[in-house]
């Protein structure tokens, strides 16, 4: 009992850790194990799910899986099938299911096995790929939009169904690059389309021309054309491209044309201005008036050009508004006064109609315009807006916020740069006190502080300071404000302008800088590399940081005893004079490597770096920076040795060692991996990928390891690979990568480490062979061990009643009886202990040899050997299998199974038809099957399917029936390393498919 429950928990243990959601129910469809991965997918993890029904967490389960649920329990694998449901979040998700058959050791059906995975993402693309389709496929149909593909390998041309519309041919119609030119019209249109797709295949240059093409049908039609080359690897492949069915529109262009003409002649004679507007207000007819006003001496230099083009900006926008409004609301516009300003100032007051353009169908195609010149009589009137129009322009258009107040704080006027910025109309201001205005903050104190100013101003001041308003969204915006009294001619305040401008940036580069200043500050004082400020004609230390006391032993008490250059322990003239050339040509100098020398005298080796500044009164200044490699070249020594200590380190270890850069080429090897490699020297590797040494499939994926480890920074430790090298040579390996990180952090290589298993994989692949024929046998003797005990106990069992029976009878004629029954009980005893024996012999014989026979003369002599049998019974056997199949079989074998399927195919023969067996054979993965097919009673297989070889297992009422010859034809075949497979339909007939492996 212990062992077993350690056993399930063992099995619980392993199925809760399963790599795929899985559940185990039993034959009530309840839940008996459930996998984590199961419980997390569908959200379970708050519920108890074993013992629970199925249907209590899946209600909306359809028919399908129910009925593959219920033929699971028959015994029957399910093929994989989708279902959907509602997860906690109201989300309808989908998952994919398969169910297969949970059987006990015997091999009886206990229960359902459900593996899901989740297909939402999947299904969700799905459906949106098939309405993007549709939705290609509507906008191709309403724009008459077709495309076609030109395969160049293949000379095959692909059109769509639109394309052989446009061309009105059938569906079914296969185009060709020479049929689809001769469709375009003969002349220019040919003779361009011909030249188009020659220079695209010769030069690469696409095209789109607007042509005419003769359709099948014989109609003629505009259509453009267009269509670009495709390469690969600089070599032509192909052609793709577009048609679009443009004729209504050409048609139309021409037919407006003609109407244009028309309508010249008469417009042109008018004394008043007449043009004709489209839907984007782009003149498209004007009379000699119009032309003669707009100043240009042809109408081309107008027509196509919009009003944006003649007049000023605000102008244009208002008539833009208009044409809108007439072509939107199709009402005219008549004798409305619109004043004219042209791009070279000049001004005409007209009285303008515009009358919105139909065409037959009713619908707005533009506008017609007419005006009247009325400038003489409005000028006065316009001196006099013309005036106020300059001062609301300045007042609104300054970026400043600005606003007139009355003495008492009145607002009289605002600008719309301050309304855009609190995002208010006029009349939320005007009218109300300064300091109730929407910008200032809330607090009564700065209200007072408002008053106050205001008052000041009143009384003659000028009040300017910094303060903070608040923008549309209630943020703080600074804000330089200033408020001035105005002045009338008798020198008396009677108003005052109040102005604002925006300091964002400046206060933002005002705290930039100051903060810049405090870093600068802080690391000049805490870096660890020396900074000094020296006079660059008088060579004077003028400032320094404490690292430069530290490095070179002079500070502000001694400093002045030397010069910038008595620092360089070499005081050539030729450095000093390089240096001074550098600085004066290109302002900066270094890096260089020189000793410096301490004020006791001392070396130390330094790195300097100069720049050159200007600084007050043009004096020139340099910035030096010094940074003290003592301690590096000390580290560096000390790494020197410590690789070389590493190299004879990793040259002496028995495993493959490499490092790779982040092109995985190698940067480094051991002696091992260049005598894996088989170079003579490892450095023959160095710079080299894996395609130079292993065929290319082998080292793509080598390549996508690599890329896993550095973009993940996760190892890949100890993993199984075979190396196959191009030579042919394979070994097994356990590998591991590791990434390889800079001092930044960041990833530039990796390290690869490799040790050759391939002696402990084969020793491992014959262990493995040998368990698994021991774990068969095991199997198979313990299933005989039960078949055994059964049938020895029921005989003796018989042998023990009929004993008693004897002892006990006192008539002489019933002795006799018991006697002839005893001896018939001793037979069925000894015919069990033969089948059983040669049960024995086959299940105990694990290192069979078979040897190849013809199976055709092997049912040849199984024919003849039945012959009188077969004769007797009338039945008839069709041999199609050829002379030419030879099969590995075990020969007593072949002839034990031949013989048992043909008997049993006329032993349960129907009594309506006289048996006919047909026997064949093919070849198919590995396997010669042989079929024998057979027109008798047939089986019922979803009830005796699980027992049908069940031993001493019998399906009929035939006398003869023992139900042990298919049970040690099954174990034949099965020591053959083969299988058979039965199709039967009851009344019909069976056909047994033997698979006999090829292999030996």
């Amino acid at each position: 009992m212990m062992l077993n429950g350690v056993r399930a928990s063992a099995n619980n243990y392993l199925i809760k850790q399963l790599p795929k959601a899985t559940a185990f129910l039993n034959k009530k469809l309840e839940i008996v194990h459930a996998s984590d991965k199961w419980i997390a997918y569908f959200e379970f993890s708050d519920r108890n799910v074993t013992g629970k029904n199925l249907n209590q967490f899946f209600e909306n389960t359809d028919r399908k899986w129910q009925k593959v649920l219920k033929e699971c329990l028959k015994g029957k694998t399910s093929e994989v099938g989708i279902q959907n449901y509602i997860d906690k979040d109201q989300n309808e998700k989908w998952f994919e299911w398969i169910n297969i058959p949970w059987y006990d050791e015997l091999e009886n059906v206990i229960g359902v096995i459900i593996q899901t995975e989740d297909i939402t993402q999947r299904v969700l693309n799905e459906l949106k790929l098939e309405k993007l389709e549709a939705l290609f496929d509507e906008k191709a149909e309403i724009a008459k939009i077709g495309t076609w593909e030109y395969d160049a390998v293949k000379d095959n041309l692909i059109w769509c169904n639109m394309t052989k519309t446009i061309h009105e041919v059938p569906i079914d119609f296969v185009p060709s690059i020479d049929t689809a030119i001769n469709f375009y019209k003969n002349g220019y249109s040919r003779n361009t389309i011909s030249m188009a797709i020659d220079n695209a295949m010769r030069e690469g240059t696409p095209w789109k021309e607007k042509l005419q093409l003769n359709t099948a049908k014989g109609n003629e039609i505009w259509i453009i054309s267009a269509g670009r080359p495709l390469f690969k690897n600089g070599k032509f492949i192909g052609l793709l491209g577009s048609f679009q069915d443009i004729n209504d529109q050409v048609t139309a262009e021409i037919k407006t044309r003609e109407n244009e003409r028309l309508l010249k002649t008469l417009i042109d004679n008018l004394p008043l201005n007449v043009f004709i507007k489209d839907l984007e207000s782009r003149k498209v007819l004007v009379n000699k008036s119009e032309i003669d006003f707009c100043g240009v001496k042809d109408e081309s230099e107008i027509i196509g050009k919009n009003d944006f083009e003649f007049y000023d900006f605000k102008t244009a926008s208002s008539f833009r508004k208009d044409d809108l409004e007439v072509m939107k609301l199709q009402k005219p516009v008549l004798n409305k006064e619109d004043v004219s300003i042209k791009n070279d100032g000049t001004v005409t007051t007209f009285l303008t109609s515009k009358i919105p353009l139909l065409n037959e169908n009713n619908e707005v195609e533009g506008l017609i315009g007419m005006s009247i010149d009325i400038s003489e009589k409005r000028k006065a009137q316009k001196d006099l807006e013309e005036k106020e129009r300059n001062f609301r322009s300045i007042f609104n258009s300054s970026y400043q916020f600005t606003g007139i107040l009355s003495v008492d704080g009145t607002f009289i006027e605002i600008n719309d740069t301050a309304l855009d910025f609190a995002d208010l109309k006029t009349d939320d201001v005007i009218g109300k006190k300064f300091w109730d205005a929407y910008w200032w903050p809330v607090p009564d104190f700065i209200k007072d502080g408002l008053k106050q100013i205001v008052q000041a101003a009143a009384k003659g001041q000028f009040m300017r300071s910094e303060i903070m308003v608040l923008d549309k969204n209630k943020e703080q915006v600074p804000v330089d404000f200033s408020l001035k009294p105005i002045y009338n001619e008798a020198n008396k305040v009677v108003s005052l302008l109040a102005e604002g401008r925006m300091i964002t940036e400046m206060v933002a580069s005002r705290e930039k800088l100051k903060e810049s200043e405090q870093k600068f500050r802080t690391l000049y004082e805490l870096s660890p590399v020396s900074y000094f400020l020296y006079d660059f004609e008088t060579e004077e230390i003028l400032d320094f940081n404490p690292a430069f006391m530290a490095t070179t032993g002079y500070d502000k008490n001694n400093i002045a005893e030397i010069k910038c250059y008595d620092l360089l322990a070499n005081k050539s003239e030729r450095i000093k004079n390089e240096i001074t050339h550098e600085l004066e040509s290109h302002g900066t100098f270094g890096p260089i490597e020189e000793k410096y020398v301490r004020k006791d005298g001392s070396h130390c080796p330094v790195i300097i770096n100069k720049s050159l500044i200007v600084g007050k009164k043009e004096r020139k200044l340099v910035w030096a920076i010094v940074q003290d490699i003592s301690e590096s070249e000390k580290k560096k020594r000390q790494i020197r040795e410590e690789q070389e200590l590493l190299r004879t380190l990793i040259d002496n270890l028995p495993l493959r060692i490499f490092i790779k850069d982040i092109e995985s080429r190698k940067v480094l090897v051991n002696k091992a991996e260049g005598d894996f490699m088989g170079v003579d020297s490892p450095k023959e590797l160095l710079g080299k990928n894996d395609f130079e040494f292993y065929d290319k499939e082998y080292a793509q994926i080598a390549r996508e390891e690599d890329l896993q480890v550095m973009n993940s920074l996760k190892p890949i430790l100890a993993k199984e690979k075979i190396i196959l090298k191009k030579d042919g040579t394979a070994s097994n390996f356990l590998v591991s990568k590791i990434p390889l990180k800079g001092e930044d952090g960041r990833v530039n290589g990796l390290v690869g480490i490799g040790l050759d298993i391939s002696d402990i994989k084969q020793k491992e692949e014959e262990l493995r062979g040998l368990i698994n024929v021991t774990s068969l046998q095991n199997k198979k003797l313990i299933n005989f061990a039960h078949i055994v005990s059964h049938n020895l106990r029921s005989h003796t069992a018989n042998f023990s009643m009929l004993l008693e029976f004897l002892a006990n009878e006192r008539d002489d004629s019933e002795k006799q009886n018991i006697m002839k029954m005893l001896v018939e009980a001793s037979d069925n005893l000894l015919e069990t202990l033969d089948n059983l024996n040669e049960v024995m012999t086959i299940s105990s014989n694990v290192n069979i040899k078979k040897t190849p026979v013809n199976l055709k003369a092997k049912i040849d002599r199984a024919e003849k050997n039945l012959s009188a049998f077969l004769k007797n019974n009338k039945a008839t056997l069709i041999n199609t299998i050829q002379d030419n199949v030879i099969i590995p079989v075990v020969p007593t074998y072949i002839d034990s199974i031949l013989m048992n399927f043909i008997t049993n195919a006329v032993k349960y023969k129907s009594s309506k038809r006289n048996p006919i067996i047909k026997l064949s054979a093919q070849r198919s993965k590995g396997y010669t099957i042989l079929s024998i097919e057979d027109n008798g009673l047939g089986i019922d297989l979803k009830r005796y399917g699980d027992k049908l070889f069940g031993m001493y297992k019998t399906f009929h009422n035939n006398d003869d029936a023992r139900g042990i010859g298919l049970y040690i034809t099954k174990n034949q075949i099965e020591a053959m390393n083969g299988k058979i497979v039965v199709q039967s339909e009851v009344n019909k007939g069976s056909i047994f498919n033997i698979y006999f492996n090829e292999n030996n």
